[in-house]
């Protein structure tokens, strides 16, 4: 189900980002660019923003019929409901055949549930977060390319054995090997958004690293990455943290049309071979954007 929304979205807009930058407010948390419950005030991140935010519609608030209900208020007519996903933890009793011992055992079992955007909803209040109750977001008062390189400076003080190369050149790339980011400079690009866009991607690869959160596709490599499903995998996985990031600080997401095309047949192509493949990039992504940031981020867990 998942999958295939996810590549009908895709098919619908040429491209993998449709992050609203409109929606921007770094007075709210993490900048209000994530959907969030509306009683809860909990995002939805991971696979669950892709799901919500390629929805039309204005409001990031979401809640479950019965948070409608509950709040005295009704879905409008004829409405449908978008299904959002969670992973639950099943423990079971599993018999160790040569001992005869009980042991518990856990599993993760990934299930859904219909959320309702606010727009779709009647006789609905939603309380927004007033100033000091939310964490002050450290994008507050900064321009776009303040906030990019805000992101840059901070994930490179806080690791100093990272290579990081601007300068003349026709590539950007993460060279695993040698734990470098290799940019363009900032004039070779069409617009600031689109350098801070691709640095994310590439910072991305390299949270990778065996002295981070140690990927397969980014460690047990030589020159690009790994075989043809790891390297998609990676690349996803990659533009997906790149964009969580632009949603975080309320940078436009934007790439190459000849990289964002390139990649888009490559991604498809994987998605399609993996049904899961969005999902698990998905939830790679979340954890490689909070490395970045680090503590920065105001924002909470995804709802289970």
């Amino acid at each position: 189900m998942v999958t295939d929304r996810i590549l009908k979205t895709i098919e619908e807009n040429q491209k993998l980002s449709w992050v609203k930058p409109w929606k921007y407010n770094p007075s709210l948390v993490g900048g209000g660019n994530f959907p969030m419950n509306g009683v809860t005030k909990h995002r939805y991140e991971g696979v669950n923003f892709w799901l919500l935010d390629s929805m039309p519609y204005e409001s990031k608030y979401w809640l479950t019929y019965k948070q409608v209900t509950d709040l005295k208020g009704n879905v409008k007519r004829g409405e449908h409901g978008t299904q959002v996903v969670f992973w639950k933890i099943n423990i079971y009793d599993e018999k160790d055949d040569a001992t005869g011992e009980i042991k518990k055992k856990k599993a993760l079992l990934l299930r859904y549930y219909t959320v309702f955007n606010l727009e779709q909803c009647e006789n609905v209040k939603i309380n927004e977060p007033k100033v000091g109750e939310v964490p002050k977001s450290p994008y507050t008062e900064k321009t776009e390319d303040e906030r990019g390189n805000h992101v840059i400076n901070y994930y490179l003080e806080n690791n100093n054995t990272l290579k990081y190369n601007v300068h003349e050149t026709s590539q950007a790339y993460y060279a695993p090997s040698n734990d470098l980011i290799n940019m363009p400079m900032l004039n070779q690009f069409r617009t600031s958004n689109e350098f801070y866009s691709v640095n994310f991607h590439e910072m991305a690869h390299s949270t990778g690293h065996q002295n981070r959160l140690n990927r397969k596709e980014v460690v047990n490599t030589q020159g690009m990455f790994g075989n043809n499903h790891d390297y998609g995998y990676e690349e996803l996985t990659a533009e997906l943290t790149a964009a969580f990031i632009c949603a975080e600080t309320g940078i436009s997401n934007e790439t190459s049309e000849n990289n964002s095309m390139a990649y888009l047949q490559n991604w498809k192509n994987a998605i399609k071979a993996d049904n899961k493949l969005f999902i698990m990039a998905a939830a790679r992504a979340t954890k490689a954007a909070r490395f970045i940031l680090k503590n920065e981020k105001g924002g909470h867990e995804d709802e289970a």
